[in-house]
């Protein structure tokens, strides 16, 4: 493992760890809301055997930085394709957990062409695919970091993190038809997106299948990492639908 950064044209600092050989395949892991690359750990020895991996903390996470108010997620889209620019790929992989599966499937939209193979682990299109009591405890939490960011530097980090959890995507039907590659939703069965949200994403996915983990949540790439990696592994590799549950 190599840790390196680069510095996107807004001035930001983008870190990043690299695994692997540069000539096998390039894979972009995106974690979550409030999390780093750090997050996937755990499972990057699996991924790393067969793709050169990139891991990175994505824009006011982890360790790189952020230039502008807030964090948003154009930015964040913005910060993925200059780093493909960088690495010189014509296409890539991308594999992304919550909020890094929407910043995934928002990529997606605006460069249909350049991802071919995506695992989107409980992406979420509006509050309407969140079962309710996650926004009520976002909205508290979002109340509860703007008071106390005036005194403490956690606080002010930690609210604008969690404005991208809030931040529409403003991704249609017609932007979803549009992307090009393969696509594998996983959710656990007992996950805070809702199934049926899932459901209606693969349906307008032009190639898109879905995984329901049983008995598992929403955090199963934490609670249970090596499984979540050998289910998905089939499916990176371009072979059958997916692995047997």
């Amino acid at each position: 493992m190599t840790t390196k950064s680069i510095i996107v044209p807004d001035g930001t600092k983008i870190v990043y760890d690299e695994y692997g050989s540069m000539t096998h395949a390039t894979i972009f892991l995106l974690h979550g809301n409030g999390s780093s690359a750090r997050y996937f750990k755990p499972q990057i020895e699996q991924y790393a055997r067969y793709f050169h991996v990139i891991a990175l903390d994505s824009r006011g996470h982890g360790r790189s930085s952020n230039t502008k108010n807030k964090i948003e997620i154009m930015a964040i889209v913005s910060d993925i394709e200059f780093m493909r620019k960088t690495f010189n790929l014509s296409q890539f992989i991308i594999l992304g957990y919550s909020d890094g599966a929407n910043i995934a499937i928002k990529y997606a939209t605006v460069y249909p062409n350049r991802v071919y193979r995506m695992v989107l682990n409980a992406p979420n299109l509006s509050k309407k695919g969140i079962y309710k009591i996650l926004w009520w405890l976002d909205s508290f939490a979002q109340h509860l970091t703007r008071v106390l960011a005036p005194i403490s530097h956690y606080a002010a980090q930690r609210h604008k993190q969690l404005h991208v959890m809030s931040e529409p995507l403003n991704i249609s039907r017609g932007d979803l038809q549009r992307v090009a590659g393969d696509v594998l939703l996983v959710i656990g069965s007992f996950d805070l997106v809702k199934r049926r949200h899932i459901e209606r994403i693969r349906q307008l996915l032009p190639h898109a299948e879905m995984m329901v983990i049983p008995r598992h949540s929403h955090f199963i790439t934490y609670t249970n990492p090596k499984k979540f990696s050998r289910l998905v592994m089939p499916f990176l590799l371009g072979g059958i639908k997916h692995a047997k549950n």
